[in-house]
C-alpha cells in the first residue's frame, strides 16, 4: 500500500527518539571507555545533531523507496479484503478471543459460505451459525471480500495456535 509522506515522517520520527535514547545511553558508558570526558549538556547536543540528521535520513530514504516503488503492492480487492478483516475486529469486536472460541474450521466455513451462498436466501448447508447470523450484502465481489476476511480470520487463529504449543 501507498505510504503517505505524513507516515513516513512519523516513522522516521519515532525510529529516531528510540535511536536518541539508544545513543545518548551508548555515549555516556563508551565515551569514558575510549578516554574521552564529556558532559552531560554535551552528550545531550551531540545526540541531538545526530537526531536531527538522523530523521532527515530516514524521512529522505522512505521518499526514495516510495518514489521508486519500493513496497508491497495490494489490488484493490486484497485492500477490501484487509481493510474488511479489520472493520469485523475494531468494529464488530470479533477480537483474536472471539475467534479462538469458535471451532476448528468453523470461521473457513462461514467465508466459504459467503463464497458460493445466495445473496437472496438462506445460507447454503456449510453456514455453521443459526441463520440469523446470514447477512450477504451487496453483490458477489462485497460476499467474496467477507468470505476471505473470515478465512484469513481462520488462518490468523491457526497461527495463534499453533504457536501457543
Amino acid at each position: 500500500m501507498k505510504q503517505s509522506r505524513q507516515t513516513s515522517f512519523v516513522k522516521s520520527v519515532i525510529s529516531t527518539a528510540v535511536g536518541f535514547g539508544v545513543s545518548l545511553t551508548a555515549q555516556w558508558i563508551i565515551l569514558p571507555l575510549l578516554g574521552i570526558a564529556a558532559s552531560l549538556d554535551q552528550n545531550l547536543k551531540f545526540a541531538t545533531i545526530m537526531t536531527v540528521i538522523s530523521i532527515a535520513r530516514g524521512y529522505l530514504l522512505e521518499r526514495v523507496f516510495e518514489f521508486f516503488g519500493m513496497r508491497v503492492k495490494l489490488s484493490a480487492f486484497a485492500v477490501a479484503v484487509l481493510s474488511e478483516r479489520q472493520r469485523q475486529v475494531s468494529v464488530e469486536g470479533w477480537d483474536a478471543a472471539h475467534d479462538d472460541a469458535h471451532c476448528i474450521g468453523e470461521l473457513a466455513m462461514a467465508g466459504a459460505a459467503y463464497a458460493i451462498g445466495d445473496r437472496r436466501g438462506e445460507p447454503p448447508g456449510i453456514w455453521p451459525w443459526s441463520i440469523e447470523w446470514w447477512k450477504p450484502e451487496g453483490g458477489l465481489r462485497r460476499n467474496w471480500v467477507k468470505s476471505a476476511a473470515l478465512i484469513i480470520a481462520e488462518g490468523e487463529k491457526f497461527d495463534r495456535n499453533r504457536k501457543r504449543k
